[in-house]
Formats: C-alpha cells, structure tokens, sequence
C-alpha cells in the first residue's frame, strides 16, 4: 500500500521525499501530497470501477481494467442451457457422437451401416422390394431402417437377391419383349414368333415347316398324320389349323367310300371279285379290248384295220399328190380313274415334198388324240373325247412335233388311247429323194 501524508491546517508533517503514493495510487477527483508531487498538493488518476458486473457465455473472456474496485462486482458464466438451446434428440444423432443440447449431454443413437458389409457388397441387403403399379417404379425398403449409410468411395448402395427377379432366359421370352430376371437387367428375348399364312374361316393358319408331313403310326394312339413345325417359336394367336400340301389327296386317288382326312375316295374297286370275260365278250371295266378284228369308226360304220409302230414311206410320186390316214390304238386299255392328265408326243416328218391344192383345198398335215371305249357287238368302238392339232404349210425338208397335254380328272372308267396323222395331198418335188414319216414317240400317264 502506497504512503502519504495529508495536510491538515496549521501545519507540520513529513517531507514528500518519503513518501511512495502517485496519482496512480489515488482516486480520481481525489488531491493528495505524494512521492510525484514535490510536496505539492497533487490530483488522483487511479479510475474508480465502482461494482462490476458481467455475465459470461461459453468461449468468452473480460479484461479486468485496471483501477479500483469497491468489491460488489460480480462476474457469472451463463446457464448451460441458455447457451445449448437445441431440440435434437439421441435419434438424430449418429452412434458414437455426443452433443449438449438445452444444458444436457445427448448421445447419438443413429447406427452407421458400411453398405459394403464384410467386403461382399451385401452390408445393406434388402429382403423387401416390389412394383408401384400406381408410379410406375420399382421400390426398395433399407434393411437397416432409419440409419446412416456409408461406402468407402462415398457412393453407398442397397442391394436385394438377384434370384428374386425370377430365373427366366432369353430363350424363354418372344423377340422384342424385354425382361429382367437374375441374369439381367431390361434383356431382350431371342424366341420368334411363327406368324400365320393365312385363314380360313377367320381362324388363322400357319404353314408346315418346309411343307413336310407325312402319315405314320403314333403307338397306342394309331395311325396319323404327322406335320413338321419349328421348335421354340410362339405360335400367333388366334391360330387354330396347321398346313402343309398334299395335292394327291383327292377323290380318284381314293379307293370309293373311303374317307381320308374328310376327302371321300371316287375311285372305284378294281379288286372285287368279277368274271371280266365270258364267250369273247369283256366286261368294260376291268379288261376290254377286242379279242380279233379291228375298231370301226362310228361316223362311216366301216372297219379300219390298225397300224402300229412308226409310219414312213418314200415312193411319193411327183406328178400325182398323195395322202395318208395313220392310226396308233394303245391295249389293253388304260383306266383313267387313277390319273390327272395324258401327255401324248407324236411327230410328222416330210422332206422334199410340198402339199398341193386340189378341189380349191391345199393339202395338210394333223394329228389327233382320241379316247375309244369298247362297248362290245357290233357297235365297236364310241370316241368318249378327243384332242386334235393341225398344221399346215409344210415346206421341204420340215419336221412337225406334236404335244397333246390333256386333263383327265374327270374320266373314270378304261379306255383305248388312240392317235392318228392325217397327211393330204402331198407331192414329191422332182429330182428329190422324198420321206413321209409319221409316228408316236412317247405316251406319259400322269397321277
């Protein structure tokens, strides 16, 4: 403490050399005789501070000034609570980490989940997931709920049992429809889709893979008939019938009364037990013919004797003009029933003559087709139909190649295939060496 000494009047008192108070050792207003005043009456600087008062917040300080203090001052710190306002709670706080909030201590009670598990990627494996059919979206609920999840790379993720998407493959879904399953996600399927033909009746029909059937025997189920198809395709909706050819299948193919795939056989039954010749006279339908004689042409009533073989002659004369009726009769008789059409190739050959008019008429060449039944007695043969060509203008040295092609179907019953040339007025050209030919190359009867 700081000595001095205060005048009082009338004198006397000790000198200021021993004195030790400043003005900084006395208040402010106040006046005092010290070691600084040279026993002079000298003026106070020490500041009066009077009673402080502070209340301080977490992290804060006060200098305390410098001067007197009359000893009433306070300084507080303020309540913990007003100073950690807050309303979080242990569940917004992560496991392991604490807080103060509202003056009191929280520990964190959110769970922190490493989504990459034990190092399988299965840390945050989902058992429930499905279908918003409403948005559109496919769901998936945290396994670990309400929690914090966190990944090394920062990119946390959930996963669910591929397994649970289904096992289908591509081989199993059509062309252009798409799917997910455990082996992929948004796969397109490979299976094609075996589109119909046609219809009929408004029911679709697909063809038979390359055309093929056939009949044959299914073990105990029987006899029928086998189509082939394509495997794995997906057959259009709405088919109902499968197709493939089969051109043979028809009426005269099938033996009569016999149904075949609901085509009713017109063929007759040639191998019923039958007496087809008695006292020279043929029954029509399983052998005719003639036993002796020659066909008769209804149209003179006269009998004409056959030729057969090819027909060829060289002594044409050259002044006078010649002509020639060929005949070909084909027996034993052919039964039509079992066949579509007759092909039948013939030929006319004349070198070195020239046909000739006589009569207004210039001389020809042609050659027809005819069908013969046999009816038996007198009456001969009955042309049942017939097919002709004629040609004409036959220089030297031509040739003429005949094709009859003739449509059958309807015929069911035997006949005689008979053919013949009919060659007018001919002529050799002088100093030529002439040749009239004629004859049948071929007979073809198609099924």
């Amino acid at each position: 403490m700081a000595e001095g000494i205060v005048l009082q009047n009338g004198g006397g008192g000790g000198a200021s050399d021993e004195l030790t108070a400043t003005a900084a050792n006395v208040l402010a207003g106040r006046t005092y005789v010290g070691a600084d005043t040279e026993d002079e009456a000298g003026a106070g600087t020490m500041p009066d501070n009077g009673a402080m008062q502070r209340v301080l917040r977490a992290g804060e300080n006060i200098p305390i000034p410098e001067g007197y203090h009359n000893g009433s001052g306070t300084v507080r710190a303020a309540p913990l609570a007003e100073q950690t306002p807050g309303n979080a709670t242990a569940g917004d706080i992560l496991r392991g980490k604490t807080t103060w909030s509202n003056g009191g201590r929280v520990d964190g009670s959110i769970p922190i989940i490493d989504t990459m598990g034990n190092g399988d990627g299965r840390g945050n494996n989902s058992p429930w997931f499905g279908i918003d059919g409403n948005n559109q979206t496919f769901w998936v609920e945290l396994l670990h709920r309400v929690a914090y999840y966190t990944r090394s790379d920062g990119k946390p993720h959930v996963t669910i049992d591929a397994a649970a998407l289904g096992n289908a493959i591509k081989e199993q879904v059509l062309q252009g429809a798409r799917f997910s399953c455990q082996y992929g996600i948004n796969v397109e399927g490979t299976i094609p889709t075996w589109h119909a033909s046609g219809d009929i009746g408004g029911q679709k029909v697909i063809d038979a893979f390359q055309s093929t059937a056939f009949a044959g025997d299914y073990g105990v189920k029987g006899r029928g008939v086998f189509m082939r198809i394509l495997g794995g395709v997906y057959t259009e909706p709405g088919t109902m019938w499968c197709f493939a050819p089969a051109n043979t299948i028809l009426p005269h193919n099938i033996r009569e009364g016999v149904p075949i795939l609901g085509t009713f056989g017109t063929m007759k039954d040639y191998a019923a037990s039958c007496v087809p010749f008695d006292g020279a006279h043929f029954d029509g339908t399983h052998i005719s013919g003639w036993a002796s004689g020659s066909f008769r042409y209804p149209t003179t009533q006269t009998w004409k004797p056959l030729q057969v073989g090819d027909f060829g002659y060289t002594g044409i004369s050259s002044q006078s003009p010649s002509s020639y009726n060929l005949t070909w009769a084909f027996t034993p008789t052919v039964h039509l029933g079992a066949f579509r059409r007759v092909r039948i190739t013939a030929f006319i050959d004349i070198r070195n003559c020239q046909f000739v008019y006589r009569g207004g008429v210039r001389g020809y060449a042609a050659m027809s087709v005819s069908f013969m039944r046999i009816v038996g007695g007198n009456q001969g043969a009955r042309i049942v139909h017939g097919a002709g060509a004629a040609t004409g203008g036959f220089q030297q040295h031509d040739a003429g190649v005949y094709q009859f092609d003739i449509p059958v179907e309807t015929f069911n019953e035997p006949v005689v295939i008979m053919v013949n040339a009919d060659i007018s007025q001919v002529q050799r050209i002088p100093q030529k060496d002439a040749l009239v030919r004629a004859g049948v190359s071929r007979v073809e009867l198609i099924a």
